[in-house]
């Protein structure tokens, strides 16, 4: 009946989270409707354990499988500035007071 409402787009673009005893069939269930749904359907198994886990908090644990169900990655970029500094350039002081001399470092002149 679930699988019937995904493929009629009335619970699409839902997430499902299936809860219960060990053993009781809850894998194969959504193993089985996702296959059914086609490949563009995201599919990701959690253990118990996973959510369970110390080191991180039940939320966090679903939110990253949630996450990766559907492909969102998260990625952290920086910019690496490799070089020395010879000269600081003060254009104003924090007051609004007037410039400063540059600061220099000693045998950069």
């Amino acid at each position: 009946m679930i699988l019937k409402m995904v493929q009629e787009g009335r619970i699409a673009g839902r997430t499902m989270l299936f809860a219960g005893p060990p053993s009781t069939g809850k894998t194969a269930i959504a193993m089985g409707m996702a296959q059914s749904l086609g490949p563009d359907v995201p599919f990701t198994i959690i253990t118990a354990s996973e959510v369970f886990s110390l080191s991180m908090s039940k939320t966090e644990a679903l939110t990253q499988a949630f996450r990766r169900s559907i492909g969102v990655r998260i990625k952290e970029e920086s910019e690496i500035i490799e070089g020395e500094v010879v000269e600081i350039q003060i254009d104003r002081s924090m007051t609004g007071a007037r410039s400063q001399p540059p600061l220099s470092s000693p045998g950069a002149n």
